[in-house]
Formats: C-alpha cells, structure tokens, sequence
C-alpha cells in the first residue's frame, strides 16, 4: 500500500498523512493499490479540478473519482526496465488507517515480462517545502516482499527483479555512473581544466637526457594523480552526504555553481600572479561537483534493497568514467602538442574558450 503525501503546488504546503502504494501481480497483471489521506485532496487537486467545498463524505468522494485518478496518474509513473507502465483506473473505495480517512484508488497495468530485471517508481508528489511526509512501499512480485520508503530526498527509487538482483543492480549503476560523467560535460570540462597547467611540466625528448624527461614526466603525472584524487574524494564524499539527506541545496544552485567553478579553474590558468595548489581547488570545488552526481544518482532512481552497493557502484563507475575520459582526452594532447611553445597556446586559449563557455552556462542556469 502506497500513498500520497503531498502537494502538486508549493504554495499550500503543509504537514500531510503517510501514504501507500502496494505493486503486486495478477492473474498476469501489475496491480496497484494507492491509499493516501482524504484531508490532503485540497492539495492533491488542481485548482480547476477541485471543488468548492471539500467533503470527506465517502459519497463526496466518489464524485470527485475523475479528478482524483487524473492527479494520481500525472504525478505517479512506474518503469520496468526503463519503459514506462501505463496504469487504468479500476476501483475507489476509503478505508481507515490509525490516523483517519483514506482514499483508496485501484490500478491494473500490462503483465510483468519474465525476464525484466528493474522495477523504479518515480513518486512526484513532494515539493521543495514539502518534507514532512511519507509514501510507504510494498512490492509482491515473484514470491518475494520488498518494502522502501520514499520520501523528499528519494522521490525516485529502483527495485533489482528477479535472480542475481545484486550483481544487476551493481552492474546498471557502475555502467550507469560512468555513462552520467560522459555525458557530463562541464564535470569533464572542470577537471580537464584544472589538468591543463600539467602539460607544461612535460618536456620535449629532444630538449632533453633520458633521466632529465623522466624527472620531468614523474612530476606531470604525480601533478594529474593529485588533482584526481582530490576530485575524486571531494565528490565522493559530498555525493554520499547528499544521497543520505545530510547536505540538500537547490538544484539550480548546484548547477550555477559548478559553471562557477569551470570559470574559476579557468581564471587561475590565464594569469601568473598569484601561486596556488591545483588540487586543492580540485577538492573545494569537488565537493560542489559531487552534489551535482548525487542529483544524477537521484534521478537515476536509488535502488532502496542494495542501497550502499547502489552508492558504491554508481560512484565507481564515475571514477572508471573519468581515468578512461582523462585517458581519451590526454594521449592525443600529448601527442599533438609536443613543443613548450604549443603547451603555452593550448592552455591560453583552452581556458579562454572554457571560461566563455563556462560563462554562457552559468547566464543559462540562473536564468533557467
């Protein structure tokens, strides 16, 4: 059982009921129960929908069935691996929990494939003010009973179906956090930034003995290791705190500052006044970069069984993601850019363009 807890608008925020959604299969069909808190319907409907005076008389209720199953519908939305389940309205009906009144709505959708593999339940009833309550999940499938709770900082959860449902849920998450760093690329972009000033460390072979460009080489990649891992701490450490609920910034904050920090690292490299530790910069601005994963991770749908192997994997696979994008990006520089003087012009005008990127996101994201 499953409910609903919350507003389709911030302006009415308020401390709702838990609610209840069981999934469970059929005579060959998902079925649905949704139970949420009849006093919370001012604030399930839109305004258009909802009627003058909001009765919690179960005939009352019946009336407003419409309007009620086209809320729960626009705001309730399963996925089996990655494809969205349709649901149709089968029944309403209200019974009582310990806390009062609820509306309970029936749903079918088409049968479950026996060979999938993920089941995620994106719940967008909550709100930015809206933290209070709670939706509690049951799933009965396959003879198994998985419960979860969803909640503001896990609005979206993934349930692994079927045999090995560890190693697949380790497996979708590494694939799927080295796919988010790829796609990521003001991520990439703030650390190939910050790795640009290494390549001055390197030397030409033929300016140089066998024992001097070593030296020099051990210096470039002792330079890139720090910078890195210092990232990598960073965002691993701010990626768990966010997944966990302990630290939650605004979206749009998040992102403004990340562009923020493109710029920054982007600055450093265009002047010579000032002298500082390319890694530490790497961890400050690292701990903003790995909110912006968590945010990837929440989307994602966090899979409530496996929780920490689900963290762990996803965050993995950011890492492989990086060295193997640090790795693609770095041999054909190396390669290309051999003299002292074509090190010089890549990173001036590298962190020109970066910075005016940068600049451009950063005007998109506030603006957004």
């Amino acid at each position: 059982m499953f409910g609903l807890t919350a507003l389709l608008t911030t302006v009415h925020a308020h401390q709702t009921g838990n609610s209840y959604l069981t999934v469970s299969e059929s005579a060959g069909q998902l079925q649905l129960e949704f139970d949420f808190i009849a006093r919370d319907l001012d604030n399930l409907l839109p305004a258009t929908c909802k009627p003058a005076d909001v009765s919690l008389l179960p005939d009352k209720l019946q009336t407003m069935q419409a309007c009620i199953t086209q809320a729960l519908q626009q705001s309730l939305h399963l996925e089996i691996d990655e494809e969205d389940m349709a649901l149709d309205f089968v029944n309403q009906s209200v019974v009582m929990h310990s806390d009062g009144l609820y509306v309970r709505q029936q749903f079918s959708g088409p049968a479950l494939p026996k060979d999938a593999r993920f089941l995620v339940i994106k719940y967008e009833f909550f709100t930015q003010k809206e933290q209070s309550g709670r939706a509690f999940v049951k799933i009965e499938l396959r003879d198994e009973e998985i419960s979860s709770v969803i909640d503001q900082n896990q609005p979206i959860q993934r349930f692994a179906l079927g045999e090995e449902k560890r190693w697949s849920t380790i497996g979708l998450f590494t694939h799927e956090g080295a796919r988010h760093i790829w796609n990521g690329t003001d991520h990439l972009l703030f650390l190939m930034t910050l790795l640009l000033p290494g390549l001055m460390l390197t030397v030409q072979p033929a300016q140089s003995i066998d024992s001097r460009k070593r030296f020099v080489d051990s210096l470039a990649l002792r330079f890139a290791l720090k910078v890195i891992t210092a990232f990598t701490i960073a965002h691993s450490i701010t990626l768990a705190f966010s997944v966990f609920g302990w630290v939650n910034l605004p979206e749009k904050l998040i992102e403004s500052m990340i562009a923020l920090s493109i710029m920054v690292s982007a600055l450093f490299n265009l002047q010579n006044r000032f002298r500082f530790s390319h890694w530490k910069i790497a961890f400050l601005f690292g701990l903003i970069h790995g909110m912006g994963f968590a945010n990837g991770l929440k989307d994602l749908g966090l899979s409530s069984f496996y929780f920490l192997e689900t963290l762990f994997a996803f965050n993995l696979g950011v890492e492989l993601g990086q060295l193997s994008a640090v790795t693609v990006v770095a041999v054909p520089v190396l390669l290309l850019f051999k003299t002292t003087e074509a090190k010089k012009k890549l990173l001036k005008y590298g962190s020109i363009a970066t910075f005016v990127l940068a600049s451009v996101w950063l005007v998109e994201r506030l603006m957004a």
